[in-house]
């Protein structure tokens, strides 16, 4: 009667032969199968390893990708959200600009980089945003001031906002002399040219 399957092991598949009990075809006992099988298992591993490696190699990274990369579905990209910035100043605003960094990042961690520890509640803590710091020669930002502002002696070189990465609505901004803020430590950062 002929199984066509059947529990177990089969027959005579997969075994292997003791060493000094069956020769092989070159006639050399097969009292290396221990080396062998001892290398597949250290090839298996390797491989484990290595897609562990890769898998594990964007831990720590920013949710956007310098250059080549492109940001989640629904997120503007990266130049675009220096158009915006640098094309809403209206003339004058910037003197001299020179360079523009941008990192990808939660509106609970880039508002306080942004704005160096202040803490507002803009938008909910888990929205994505882009934080856009713009440097220039100058920033002349004609904003209300309180009774009595004196304006510093030199002007101003940095501005910065939060803007919802999806909507590009702004949330938050701020000039300073302050260039670079420490935006490596909520993201990667994008660094553009002035012309975005």
């Amino acid at each position: 009667m002929l199984r066509r399957w059947q529990s177990g092991p089969v027959p005579g598949f997969g075994k292997r032969p003791v060493a000094g009990n069956a020769p092989s075809l070159s006639g050399v006992q097969d009292d290396d199968a221990k080396g062998v099988a001892s290398m597949n298992k250290r090839s298996n591993w390797m491989w484990i390893i290595l897609i562990l490696v890769l898998l594990l190699s964007g831990c720590g990274q920013g949710l956007a990708s310098g250059g080549s990369g492109s940001p989640p579905r629904g997120v503007i990209s990266a130049a675009r959200a220096c158009r915006l910035v640098v094309g809403r100043a209206g003339p004058g605003f910037f003197t001299g600009l020179e360079r523009v960094h941008l990192v990808l990042t939660t509106y609970a961690k880039g508002e306080p980089a942004e704005s160096q520890g202040d803490i507002s509640t803009g938008m909910p803590p888990q929205t994505l945003v882009w934080v856009v710091e713009v440097h220039a020669k100058a920033i002349h930002w004609n904003h209300s001031v309180p009774p009595g502002y004196k304006p510093p002696a030199r002007p101003d070189t940095d501005f910065s906002v939060v803007m919802n990465a999806r909507t590009g609505q702004l949330s938050d901004a701020g000039e300073c002399t302050c260039w670079p803020l420490p935006l490596s430590k909520v993201g990667t950062v994008v660094s553009l040219p002035p012309e975005c």
